[in-house]
């Protein structure tokens, strides 16, 4: 009876050990995380870390909430999300190279890796550069993606997980799909014989998830795919820029990691 009452004790010293600080949603993220008093640095990491799982522009609710635990001022030991079909949780983590990023309980980041090509190809026609001579247009204009020759009807594929943004004719790029990856992401799929089946934009996609086909719409002077990498808004060589990939816990550390989520968790 002893042990149990110290084991009770430890445990409700331990939820009341535990600070947090609650985001509830009744306007937007920016409005009620400034009425919560939650510094902007904290809600740019919201956004930067959630925009994986959540559309911020469809998907919050009034009544959702984040949960921020850890001092103010302070970086978060979890930020919690609360929606009425879904609860993300993430929990920090410093690696050895002492970088701190949030990781799910499994110790994998929000943020997938990405592909190197979004679709099977026979050789690429067109790379990125700032001087192309145009096959039709016959001037020189920058090429700023990568040309891949495909047959006709060639599957497409998602780089790395994402909501659609357009998927829709577009003058030269023809038939073509912008895909939002986070917040700082954006893939460009173009000159696409026809779209995927229920593709529509607001939806979300996988990895490898099919998205098109090879075509010759648009500005083309043959089946290919024209795809474009942009950070930040800004093209980047997909066959050179350093891609995203998905971080993990190191295995020596998961099971301490993991234990401090599920308490963190079990407090709350």
């Amino acid at each position: 009876m002893r042990k149990f009452l110290l084991i009770m004790l430890f445990l409700i010293g331990s939820v009341n050990a535990l600070e947090y600080t609650t985001i509830h949603i009744t306007r937007s993220l920016n409005y009620d995380a400034q009425k919560a008093r939650i510094s902007q640095k904290t809600v740019n990491n919201i956004l930067r870390i959630f925009s994986w799982r959540i559309d911020f522009n469809k998907d919050l609710r009034k009544g959702d909430k984040f949960i921020i635990v850890g001092k103010k001022g302070a970086a978060p030991s979890a930020i919690i999300y609360v929606g009425a079909k879904k609860r993300i949780a993430v929990f920090s983590y410093v690696d050895k190279r002492g970088r701190l990023n949030y990781y799910d309980s499994r110790g994998k980041t929000l943020y997938p890796s990405f592909a190197r090509s979004p679709v099977k190809y026979s050789r690429i026609s067109s790379k990125f550069t700032r001087k192309r001579f145009h096959p039709i247009l016959k001037i020189y204009l920058p090429h700023r993606a990568v040309d891949y020759v495909a047959s006709k009807g060639t599957p497409v594929y998602a780089v790395a997980d994402g909501i659609i943004k357009h998927n829709k004719y577009m003058g030269a790029l023809g038939n073509v799909v912008y895909i939002k990856h986070g917040s700082n992401y954006t893939t460009v799929y173009a000159h696409l014989s026809k779209f995927a089946h229920r593709l529509k934009p607001s939806s979300k996609v996988k990895k490898g998830q099919v998205i098109g086909y090879v075509g010759s719409t648009g500005r083309s002077t043959g089946p290919h795919l024209h795809y474009e990498l942009r950070y930040k808004g800004i093209r980047k060589n997909p066959l050179t820029y350093s891609l995203p990939k998905q971080k993990k816990v190191v295995n020596s550390d998961l099971r301490r990691f993991q234990s401090r989520a599920n308490s963190i968790l079990r407090n709350l």
